[in-house]
């Protein structure tokens, strides 16, 4: 089945003004904002934007081999960025306002880029988690704060970018640049919100109660449009109460995790392939999570992403990629903080992962 790189194979010919924006055209965008447009791309949206096609010339030479994501994100996001900025639909693309932050003391990973299209109207992508353990940390984060601190930026960001760019805005991200692109639409002033035309949230977590059951997410509800996967872990984390499509992966339900890969979702023409239900393991999937989280308190998400994250820290690792190598190192390390811990801390994590296990058997 075809996947986003065949959608532009297939359709790269096509120029807006001959096939409308589409959902296929949001994932695209949304994993964009993963490329490094650092040193080509103004963090300033009111400099001169870069077309796209300008971008891939400047960051080939930046990144000759290609650039590297880690774990999370596979190296053929190299080949979508080539085949857009080529492409007849995506190469008069401007690009605006690139922005990346990694603060490690303030559990902050924040990256966004803006897509100016022809006509004026304007993409705000969000990137979603990277390799990072910071960006992680943050994602376990939005279990038990609101508003972290990437959501309270990308609120800033959409701000900042709307003050430039009068025209139509759709904002949109992958993982947690799909709660962000949601959150930053939500509790945008007024004047921002009437010119969204959607908020995609792409497998994205969804939110704490207060955010669900605000007066500002009940006005953007409509123009909410969540997209995940026929067996989704991601994407059923925290709170949904907006409908969502669900799409099919060619990956199969067992290894329902790894369907976040958006290069496994299947397209057909200017859409996705949808499904009218989630997988029976994608149905299991929520059941758990949903049972499982809401057993424990925000305080006990607090000590337990602490916990954990401390764990992992102790290794010297910065990310995912990181603790696959010098494996036996690295767990010895983490094994030595945990023997440290006092007597309650390590029965608060025995007592987590007793009480998955024991939704899952439920």
């Amino acid at each position: 089945m075809a996947n986003i790189n065949d959608y532009l194979a297939w359709r790269g010919d096509l120029t807006f003004s001959a096939a409308p924006f589409c959902e296929v055209d949001n994932l695209i965008f949304s994993m964009l904002a993963f490329m490094d447009f650092g040193g080509i791309v103004s963090d300033d949206p009111l400099d001169i934007p870069v077309k796209l096609s300008g971008c891939l010339t400047a960051h080939r030479k930046k990144h000759p081999g290609g650039e590297e994501f880690g774990q999370i994100i596979p190296e053929i996001n190299n080949d979508l960025f080539e085949a857009a900025a080529k492409s007849e639909r995506f190469s008069d693309v401007y690009v605006t306002g690139y922005r990346s932050l990694l603060r490690e003391e303030e559990h902050l990973q924040f990256a966004a880029v803006s897509f100016i299209l022809p006509d004026n109207s304007v993409f705000v992508a969000f990137r979603g988690t990277d390799d990072t353990l910071v960006g992680w940390q943050e994602d376990f984060n939005l279990s038990f704060t609101c508003p972290v601190m990437s959501q309270r930026l990308a609120v800033e960001y959409l701000t900042e970018i709307a003050a430039v760019h009068r025209g139509k805005i759709r904002t949109g991200g992958h993982s947690k640049g799909g709660n962000l692109a949601v959150f930053a639409a939500v509790f945008a002033k007024p004047e921002i919100r009437e010119r969204i035309v959607c908020a995609y949230s792409n497998d994205g977590p969804g939110f704490l109660p207060e955010v669900i059951d605000s007066a500002e997410f009940r006005e953007m509800k409509p123009k909410i449009r969540t997209i995940v996967p026929q067996s989704s872990v991601i994407g059923m984390l925290l709170e949904h109460n907006e409908e969502f499509s669900v799409v099919e992966s060619t990956l199969p339900d067992s290894v329902g995790l790894f369907q976040h890969d958006p290069f496994s979702w299947s397209v057909k023409g200017p859409s996705f392939v949808h499904l009218d239900h989630l997988s029976k393991q994608g149905k299991r999937t929520d059941e758990v999570l949903s049972r499982w989280l809401s057993g424990i308190s925000k305080e006990e998400r607090r000590k337990f992403t602490e916990t954990l994250f401390g764990l992992l820290e102790s290794t010297g690792a910065k990310t995912l990629t990181d603790l696959t190598t010098d494996q036996h190192i690295k767990l010895t390390a983490a094994l030595k903080t945990f023997k440290e811990l006092d007597k309650d801390t390590r029965e608060m994590l025995y007592g987590f992962i007793k009480s998955l296990i024991g939704s899952a058997l439920k």
